[in-house]
């Protein structure tokens, strides 16, 4: 088989807007590809938020707006931390042959993040993270504090996707766009025409016309926006009704913190007041919010230990396709070391079953009909074709 170039981004679109729509012509600029790739969150975000709408509504607006093949990060990657987050993305790039990667960064030069990636490696760059956490900082706050590089959020995941394609040998070759416009934690627009994720989440929220800084309208007839107001009365519910030990057995609960989360859920009457509670120094938001979502999903320590995340993702799941995206899947997968799925039943890996508790927990919030309607597209949905 020839060598055709296919690019990979590493996407969640949350909502997909204008900024997404520059990286993904700029990247296809640089790199001239065959096909195009994105690896994108489903139901739950890399912060540990519930994504803005269902994940078929938004693989068919990145397939709309230049994405060829559109593949989930499975949850149990999605919600991690940088480290493995980029691996399980990274890793599903392989499978699929990637040979390049783009992301957008607020530095902009690829060297000095590689340079950057490399010295996390350095037993002096470890020693006074470990000392920054010892005095009860975060770990994104004590590698910031040794390398102020660091407390850029595309920063620090572009460093990690740098050091997972080392780590796989995945023969990807990186680079990186600058970012441009707002920046991903602005709450209001900086821009005529580019506005962060976190900004047009909020103006849908108050009813504030949003539709200069996305390429077409986030449609979803049945509610504006999820988010984590209307998944709390879930998470208090399992909280006050799940026994401490079985609390314990969430991943990443640790050092007792279940007894913090069901404390702030007896006093607490909505979200926000919850993580004012909750938070430490220690424990970003993010961590926090990770948390949380492991329990509204059921994610268990054991579970994920058996999964071995750090080998890399078992599988390829398909959200949606053009017909590029399609004839490159004919091409490829006979090649393809893992088994590839849009639909499965139940003799699939366990990592794969976990999505159908994901959805059930994302879904909860919608009305029953649709609810049941999403909830079955998890297993028998065909993938979303253009």
């Amino acid at each position: 088989m020839s060598r055709m170039k296919v690019l990979g981004l590493i996407v969640e679109y949350n909502p997909l807007h204008n900024g997404h729509v520059y990286h993904i012509f700029e990247s296809k600029k640089k790199v001239d590809p065959d096909v195009v790739i994105g690896i994108m969150s489903g139901h739950f975000t890399q912060r540990g938020e519930p994504a803005c709408t269902t994940k078929w509504n938004r693989a068919e607006l990145a397939v709309a707006n230049g994405i060829d093949l559109i593949v989930e990060l499975p949850y149990a990657y999605s919600t991690q931390g940088a480290d493995l987050f980029a691996t399980g993305a990274v890793s599903i790039l392989k499978h699929l042959a990637a040979t390049h990667l783009v992301f957008g960064s607020e530095l902009g030069d690829i060297d000095t993040l590689t340079e950057l990636a490399e010295s996390m490696d350095d037993m002096r760059f470890q020693e006074s993270v470990k000392k920054g956490v010892a005095i009860g900082l975060s770990v994104p706050k004590a590698a910031a504090r040794v390398n102020p590089a660091l407390t850029g959020s595309n920063n620090t995941l572009g460093i990690q996707y740098i050091r997972a394609a080392q780590k796989l040998a995945a023969g990807t070759t990186i680079l990186t766009i600058k970012r441009y416009g707002s920046q991903y934690t602005d709450k209001l627009p900086t821009d005529s025409k580019i506005a962060s994720a976190t900004a047009i989440r909020k103006m849908i929220t108050e009813d504030v016309d949003y539709l200069a800084y996305v390429p077409a309208p986030i449609e979803d007839e049945h509610m504006k926006l999820q988010n984590w107001d209307q998944h709390y009365k879930f998470l208090r519910h399992k909280l006050l009704t799940t026994a401490p030990a079985e609390l314990g057995e969430i991943h990443d609960m640790v050092e007792g913190i279940e007894n913090r989360l069901v404390a702030a859920a007896m006093e607490c009457s909505n979200f926000t007041e919850f993580m004012e509670a909750v938070g430490t120094k220690r424990y970003t938001n993010t961590r926090i919010q990770r948390i949380c979502a492991n329990v509204l999903t059921g994610t268990l320590k054991r579970d994920v230990l058996d999964w071995k995340l750090q080998i890399g993702a078992p599988y390829v799941r398909i959200l949606g396709f053009n017909e590029k995206g399609a004839a490159y899947l004919r091409r490829i997968k006979k090649e393809v070391e893992v088994p590839i799925y849009s639909t499965f039943g139940k003799d699939v890996h366990p990592m794969l079953k976990h999505e159908q508790k994901v959805t059930a927990a994302y879904v909860s919030v919608y009305d029953g009909h649709y609810a049941t309607e999403v909830m079955k597209r998890e297993y028998a949905g065909k993938p979303i074709m253009s």
